[in-house]
């Protein structure tokens, strides 16, 4: 057999092995990768942000899309964020859902991505612009939120009523206002009732305490907190502690984390306001999902919220 006919077997037997490869093993043949959308919480390691990334999670699977996640370490980090949100326009991500650290310090990213058509949902707190085709969120009832906390703390003070202080004011974390609004409104027809303080608030668990010290010292007749985040509560109830005051003090607190709800079963404080993070979580990413399906954007939505109190974890397994 000359050299030519060699090589004409040789490049007929190559391509019949190649061709019984590909049929006994399809798993070699490349894999195309699934469409991704993007989830950047506030930071990582919460009950609120786990919570929520496991209902997107949930909801992106059931679409064949892939839920790619990342966080700042910090919840004031906010030039991790638009480090993240640039590395998302990268990588061609078909929709964010975004818990802003400082909505006015994301707007012009923010906008980067509705130039481009990508939908964006805000959770945990509102919109930062005006909702729109290509922007809304999904948030827990805020009104409901400062709702419940007054009608807690009227349950507790009576018609005695007394002072009352507000935890946690933060503009850029514009929910916590909310909350206090609608806390002040609905006790604004009880007389007996008076809101002493409004203290800012901070991400920083130590400048929390400091900050729930101050004003435990500077009113001694004190009743009742509102603490408006997971942050201030926290403050408040060490402050609390250090004082020997929980059993003068009642303490309502405001998001759902692992040390608020140890804590809470171990009686430091009264109650907590806490949100379905997972149902948070898993609107935000079907509200993306219909409309990368070609579906409208969601009007703005609103998750209600419930009382969690020591009586509800004594029947927690």
């Amino acid at each position: 057999m000359n050299v030519t006919s060699l090589r004409s077997l040789f490049v007929v037997l190559f391509g019949a092995l190649s061709g019984f490869a590909l049929g006994v093993f399809p798993a070699i043949a490349p894999k195309s990768r699934p469409p991704e959308i993007t989830f950047i919480p506030r930071t990582s390691g919460t009950f609120l942000s786990e919570g929520m990334h496991r209902g997107a999670n949930r909801a992106a699977r059931e679409a064949g899309f892939r839920l790619y996640w990342n966080a700042p370490t910090r919840e004031d980090d906010v030039d991790r964020q638009i480090v993240l949100m640039s590395r998302a326009l990268d990588n061609n991500t078909k929709g964010l859902i975004l818990g802003p650290t400082n909505g006015p310090a994301l707007t012009t990213k923010i906008n980067e991505f509705i130039a481009r058509r990508i939908p964006i949902v805000v959770v945990q707190t509102d919109t930062p612009i005006p909702p729109g085709p290509f922007i809304t969120s999904v948030t827990p009832d805020q009104e409901v939120v400062g709702r419940l906390a007054a009608t807690r703390i009227l349950s507790i003070l009576g018609a005695g009523g007394g002072e009352v202080a507000i935890l946690g004011l933060d503009r850029t974390a514009p929910e916590t206002l909310r909350r206090a609004q609608h806390f002040i409104e609905h006790l604004s027809s009880h007389p007996e009732i008076k809101i002493v303080a409004e203290q800012r608030g901070t991400s920083l668990a130590a400048e929390a305490e400091q900050n729930a010290h101050e004003v435990l010292a500077a009113f001694p007749r004190l009743k009742a907190i509102f603490g408006v985040s997971a942050t201030a509560t926290d403050g408040a109830i060490r402050a609390i502690q250090q004082r020997g005051l929980a059993h003068a003090v009642t303490l309502v607190g405001c998001d759902d984390d692992l040390f608020l709800t140890s804590d809470l079963r171990a009686h430091k404080f009264d109650s907590l306001v806490i949100s379905d993070d997972d149902r948070v979580g898993y609107l935000a990413a079907k509200s993306l999902l219909d409309v990368i399906a070609g579906r409208a954007l969601s009007k703005p939505r609103y998750v209600e919220p419930r009382l969690l109190t020591q009586d509800d974890l004594a029947v927690r397994p």
